[in-house]
């Protein structure tokens, strides 16, 4: 049970890595009106990103956060 946890917790740190790498990508190159706000909705959008996956509703706000 030990191993599936860890394994649950590697795939949540890998996915916040990538996304957080994604947000901050978009803070230093995009073009926003407000990019420090952008970057931290992001920032809690990557934090949240393996609850948002058991609903349509989450993905749909997921997939909206990190468009351009």
């Amino acid at each position: 049970m030990g191993g599936l946890f860890r394994l649950i917790w590697f795939i949540w740190v890998l996915g916040f890595i990538a996304l957080a790498f994604a947000a901050t990508s978009q803070l230093l190159f995009g073009r926003s009106e407000n990019p420090l706000g952008r970057w931290v909705n992001q920032l809690a959008a990557a934090v949240l990103w393996p609850v948002a996956l058991f609903s349509q509703a989450g993905r749909d706000s997921l997939r909206s956060r990190f468009r351009n």
